[in-house]
């Protein structure tokens, strides 16, 4: 979507906030006008609104209207949005990282085998997936970054997670099929160069020129990795190039621990979704980690996926009371714990911040109800005069507070609901280089709502209770003398 199409789509919600909240205020007051045998209190209260008299108490009423209406859409979409990006990240936590994660409290896990069965017997479990995962460096011919390794079995990963499930480059078969990447790779330089590995000679092909060995390239069969897609973009990699990767733990020589260093090939690219996990995640096959960590027959977490990730604590508690108190069992929800609460945090400020600009705004309906009782206190002192109690002339006002508070409250919600629900299925374009998705997400939630609604409308309400007290207060002969 083009500048114009966003200044276009812009414009139309606020023409569109403009109408619905004027229509909104002239059908609530035309029917409630020519309604048979009104009560005489709600009968008064919309003359004096529909005063033709004087036509800046009705301009003001109407700015009245507009204001709440404003306040109200702007919180319920700015909920809504916020809504939608806890929710896109929420949906990404699910499809890249495990719903259960049980681990040894950082001890590698031994003979995993047994394990991996009782935790896929517990009910709600849908797979068990061992990972063995370590801090490590890579190094390719441009640069080097810090990496976390998991190496894992490609067979139960998949089912388990869903990050490797639509590669951008590569297959996730190579992990297991190092020769399959190998020959991807020789017939890729066969067709570009007219060679193949092995012509050490002049490695001049068909075409008679000679391949420069850009890539250090060597007739070999190297174990396969998939890297995220910020780590590709940093290190300038594509599928079948050659990286090194450096455990920073290796053999023991005179001075410590020795780094050790072993070429990979890239057999693809992913991307999750999300920023840190294509920046900072390889994977690889389990028996290629394990035997270049020097770890055959460990893993250091086990993943598990369930039926349903909101049910994760009730599992959780299935598996601690089956496993016991030697491995640690923790959900998503104490996994992501800190991010979750700012997210609600934030939302629960942004809702007190934006509910400000709705008292800002009843601040015009008590601005309105005060210029009514000074401009009818003639009228009210001779309706009292003739039997009207002090209670009738509150409820007047009180029923113009709730008038314009109820039809601009019921406007503001209404306009949310149309522009969000128009975010959602036009969709709204963000720049996906900076936020990772290429629209806004919209996500609405009828207590969110409902709470705006509640919030909104009892701001309004409290706002008329002065100027209704000071009508009630008002005595027949001071109101005569005017």
């Amino acid at each position: 979507m083009s500048v114009g199409a966003i200044v276009g789509f812009m414009s139309a919600a606020i023409l569109g906030w403009l109408g619905v909240s004027l229509l909104a205020w002239r059908f609530a007051v035309r029917l409630l006008d020519r309604m048979r045998r009104p009560k005489f209190e709600n009968f008064v209260a919309v003359r004096h609104l529909r005063g033709h008299k004087h036509g800046y108490l009705t301009a003001i009423g109407i700015l009245s209207v507009l204001g709440i209406s404003m306040s109200s859409c702007s919180l319920c979409t700015v909920l809504s949005v916020m809504g939608g990006f806890t929710g896109d990240l929420r949906d990404k936590i699910f499809q890249t990282n495990a719903h259960v994660l049980v681990d040894g409290f950082g001890s590698d896990l031994e003979n995993y085998g047994p394990l991996l069965t009782q935790i896929r017997q517990v009910p709600g479990v849908v797979n068990a997936t061992p990972v063995l995962q370590g801090d490590m460096m890579m190094n390719s011919r441009t640069n080097t970054r810090a990496i976390v390794l998991k190496g894992i079995d490609t067979k139960t990963f998949s089912k388990t997670s869903s990050v490797l499930s639509g590669l951008e480059k590569g297959k996730i078969e190579y992990l297991d099929d190092s020769q399959a990447l190998f020959d991807m790779v020789r017939a890729r330089r066969a067709k570009l160069y007219g060679a193949v590995f092995g012509d050490t000679d002049t490695n001049a092909g068909a075409k008679g020129k000679a391949e420069p060995d850009k890539e250090g390239a060597k007739d070999r069969v190297l174990p396969a990795i998939i890297v995220g897609k910020e780590i590709a973009d940093a290190l300038y990699l594509y599928d079948g190039a050659e990286v090194n990767i450096i455990a920073p733990l290796g053999d023991i020589g005179p001075t410590g621990p020795i780094p050790k260093s072993r070429p990979f090939r890239v057999g693809g690219v992913f991307f999750s979704g999300m920023y840190q996990f294509d920046n900072m995640y390889v994977y690889m096959g389990l028996e290629a980690a394990q035997k270049f960590l020097r770890k055959d027959g460990l893993a250091s977490e086990i993943q598990v996926a369930l039926a349903d990730p909101d049910k994760a604590d009730e599992v959780a508690g299935a598996m601690r009371a089956l496993l016991g108190s030697k491995l640690r069992v923790r959900t998503w929800g104490q996994l992501n714990a800190e991010l979750f609460s700012a997210l609600k945090l934030e939302k629960i400020v942004m809702f007190l911040v934006l509910s400000l600009a709705i008292l800002v705004a009843s601040f015009c309906i008590v601005a309105t109800l005060t210029m009514l009782v000074l401009e009818k206190s003639a009228e009210v002192a001779v309706m009292m005069t003739l039997g009207a109690t002090a209670d009738k002339v509150r409820r007047i006002f009180l029923f113009e507070g709730l008038l314009i508070g109820g039809v601009g409250t019921a406007a503001g919600v209404c306009v949310a609901l149309m522009l969000c629900t128009a975010m959602a299925v036009i969709g709204f374009p963000i720049d996906p280089e900076v936020w990772y998705i290429d629209q806004l997400p919209v996500r609405m939630d009828p207590r969110e709502f409902l709470s705006v609604g509640v919030a909104a409308f009892t701001i309004t309400q409290l706002a008329t209770l002065l100027p209704a007290r000071q009508a009630a207060k008002l005595r027949p002969v001071e109101g005569l003398k005017l």
